[in-house]
């Protein structure tokens, strides 16, 4: 899994990371298009390069400070996307707590956080 952190983050971003402090959550989103999607972040202190993103989905990467972060997230309207990094960055949450969310036809659901 570490190689695939690096890899995807080297991508998306043109980062090149180190190996993975610990797990900052993992996400299971049961969805009518993919019925079991996994996703999972890590937490990272060491990383080398500029940011310059080399996936073409990827529109733009930037470090920001964490209030400005924050702010950004609250402003996202996808529970899945933004409840568990802000609830990682704001320590509201334990590292490593896994969340299921379940989509259907757009409605989403939190249904276990552990």
């Amino acid at each position: 899994m570490h190689e695939a952190l690096r890899r995807e983050v080297r991508e998306e971003t043109g980062l090149l990371v180190g190996d993975p402090v610990r797990t900052a959550f993992l996400m299971h989103i049961d969805s009518e298009p993919y019925p079991s999607a996994l996703a999972v972040a890590f937490e990272i202190y060491e990383w080398s390069g500029d940011i310059a993103p080399q996936d073409d989905d990827i529109k733009q990467a930037a470090f920001f400070p964490l209030p400005d972060a924050l702010k950004l997230l609250g402003e996202l309207d996808s529970a899945t996307q933004r409840e568990p990094i802000v609830g990682y960055l704001t320590g509201d949450v334990t590292p490593g707590t896994t969340w299921l969310y379940r989509n259907r036809c757009g409605d989403e659901t939190l249904v276990a956080r552990w």
